[in-house]
């Protein structure tokens, strides 16, 4: 039983070494022009566009897309959870998942996460509602969002 649990070990090592390597380099940026700090002015022409953000993944865009949004919506320098920018990066992701769910409609999983998504957001609105019906209002109008219906929806009575 010990011998077991040393081999075991022994062969999960490497892939743990490997594991750690990768989750390094998913914290880097892969294409360096979405890092705001890098300055591409000494890169030639042909680097820039190779970096360039249109060839980046969908997660990459979908990450440089959030940090903007993330920006734009920060109330001070060091804010980076409060509600309207939780809103803003939730708005985001579920328009990239919209674009997937409708490529990908039997994609299960991917449409609960989605649903999900939406009643986060949701929920977030309505507590921005409620605190400070301001910032809601002009989070809405900045995010090109409707404005929700009032009251919850009622079931109707099964016969």
């Amino acid at each position: 039983m010990l011998a077991r649990t040393i081999l075991a070990t022994a062969r999960s090592a490497p892939r743990a070494a490997a594991m750690a390597r990768r989750r390094q380099l998913a914290d880097t940026p892969q294409f360096r022009l979405l890092d705001p700090a890098f300055d591409a002015s000494q890169m030639s022409e042909p680097v820039r566009r190779v970096l360039a953000l249109q060839n980046a993944s969908t997660a990459d865009a979908t990450k440089a897309r959030s940090r903007a949004v993330a920006a734009a919506f920060r109330q001070h320098d060091a804010d980076c959870g409060s509600t309207r920018v939780q809103v803003a990066r939730l708005t985001v992701e579920l328009e990239a998942l919209a674009a997937h769910v409708a490529a990908h409609p039997k994609d299960k999983h991917s449409t609960r996460g989605y649903q999900l998504k939406i009643s986060k957001r949701r929920r977030l609105l309505a507590y921005l509602k409620r605190r400070n019906p301001g910032d809601y209002d002009a989070t809405l109008q900045a995010l090109g969002l409707p404005t929700p219906k009032e009251g919850k929806k009622r079931r109707r009575a099964r016969l």
